[in-house]
């Protein structure tokens, strides 16, 4: 009984009309096809004969599964009526393998006929002659392995990866990629910030860490290693530039199917300018904290001397409020400037200018120099003790008198003059107040030089001799 071998095809075929077919009944079969028939009937491979000019497809029982609905009219059929839809495939096919040659495609796309629609589909074919009797190619063999899933599925891979690899060149953060242990690094993408690195090396650390943060790194892996748990800490790195920057990293365990760590997966941001604003603003507080006390001693010390000793609780009340207002007003200039320093010009002008009534009756003339906070709020306050002396008794206690600032440098002074004129005649005063104190004592101090009040018949003068590095803060 012939065919005797495989499963449901071999009684298919047994009991197929091959009279209706160009092969001819059964019996008739030379043995090269029944051979053949035999061979492809005991393969689990998908497997399919195309005997004759026409191709009439026999085919085994793995193939019927590919065949899907065609299964069963596509046995006994003309291959390019049977796949009419990629007739002139085959054609090449049949003219291939009828010339004694052999055809091999790997995920050969295919759009074939499924579910009622035209759709990809993607086969492992292998192609070649089987020959009769007399030598000559009868027909093709083809062994066909179906891979639309696999390729699908790789092009998912792909298209993760690829969406993958634009997250990472979109975002700014280093990427990065370490052995098991930690000691080799396998890839890096700097973004410009540290070197890239593509070859695996084992000199990362040496490369790219800042030789006091190597043991707070290592102390962070070993502990990542021993719980298995993400690797996260905020260390300096050496920068593509050659500078010192900070970074904040955190790099994951990444596992095989069978848990075991094969690699560590990181990205580390580029935090150096937070950390320096960080340590700016430690600074400022630091710095606002010293301030504060340094203002807080001189406010006690202008309550001490305004109300020692007075005679006029009202009026040493009003003294304080405005020496408290020139203090005020000298720390909003450098507030605004945030403490960096302050214009000598806007230092004497803020605190002057209030005071003087009318036009013409003020004069302030200079190069202006950038000052440092120290310096201004002790010139603030003196020029506001000499402003208030010239309303009360000065140039400014008439409607004539007139008050000229002026300032010059000099081989590395700097030389301050406040002159009085036009006031009424003055006479040096019989004990000297705090006013005069906080401007030649406290002044001098301050800058670092002379100062020198005087109380000339015509009009107050002050004369100010300070080093300019110490003005500026150098």
């Amino acid at each position: 009984m012939f065919p005797n071998a495989g499963g449901p095809l071999s009684q298919l075929i047994r009991d197929h009309d091959w009279a209706s077919t160009p092969i001819g009944p059964l019996e008739h079969w030379p043995q090269s096809l029944k051979t053949i028939t035999q061979m492809l009937l005991l393969s689990a491979v998908p497997i399919v004969l195309l005997w004759g000019e026409d191709g009439v497809m026999i085919y085994n029982d793995a193939y019927s599964a590919f065949a899907g609905r065609r299964h069963p009219r596509l046995l006994g059929s003309k291959v390019r009526e049977g796949w009419d839809e990629i007739a002139d495939f085959n054609d090449h096919v049949m003219r291939t393998g009828l010339a004694g040659k052999t055809l091999a495609f790997r995920d050969q796309e295919l759009a074939l006929e499924r579910h009622g629609r035209l759709e990809p589909v993607w086969m492992d074919l292998d192609y070649s002659p089987v020959f009769d009797e007399a030598g000559k190619a009868a027909g093709v063999i083809a062994i066909v392995v179906e891979t639309t899933e696999k390729v699908l599925a790789q092009r998912r891979v792909l298209e993760s990866e690829r969406r993958f690899r634009a997250l990472t060149m979109a975002s700014s953060d280093i990427i990065y990629r370490v052995s098991p242990d930690w000691t080799e690094i396998r890839q890096v993408d700097g973004r410009s910030i540290i070197a890239d690195a593509d070859a695996p090396g084992v000199g990362w650390m040496g490369d790219y860490l800042h030789p006091e943060d190597r043991a707070a790194v290592q102390a962070a892996i070993d502990e990542a290693i021993s719980g298995l748990q993400p690797f996260q800490l905020e260390h300096r790195v050496r920068r593509a530039d050659g500078t010192i920057g900070w970074v904040s990293s955190r790099a994951v365990p990444v596992t095989d199917e069978n848990g075991v760590l094969v690699e560590w997966f990181g990205a580390a941001s580029d935090v150096t300018e937070r950390v320096r604003t960080t340590e700016h603003l430690r600074l400022v507080v630091n710095e606002l904290n010293h301030r504060v006390k340094n203002t807080l001693a001189m406010v006690q010390a202008i309550a001490m001397r305004t109300f020692r000793d007075t005679a006029s609780p009202g009026l040493a009340q009003e003294e304080f409020a405005s020496r408290l207002v020139a203090l005020a007003q000298a720390n909003d200039l450098l507030t605004g400037e945030r403490w960096a320093g302050a214009s000598l010009f806007s230092t004497i002008e803020q605190a002057v200018r209030p005071h003087q009534h009318g036009a013409g009756r003020l004069s302030i003339r200079g190069d202006d120099l950038r000052i440092s906070p120290k310096t201004a709020l002790a010139l603030a306050m003196a020029m506001h003790e000499l402003a208030t002396n010239a309303l009360k008794h000065g140039a400014w206690s008439n409607d004539l008198g007139a008050v000229a600032i002026e300032w010059s440098t000099d081989q590395g002074l700097l030389h301050i003059e406040w002159r009085e004129c036009g006031g009424p005649a003055v006479t040096p005063p019989a004990r000297r107040g705090f006013g005069s104190r906080l401007i030649e004592t406290g002044l001098a101090s301050e800058f670092g030089g002379r100062v020198a009040l005087q109380f000339d018949p015509g009009g107050v003068r002050c004369l100010i001799d300070a080093p300019v590095a110490v003005v500026v803060g150098e």
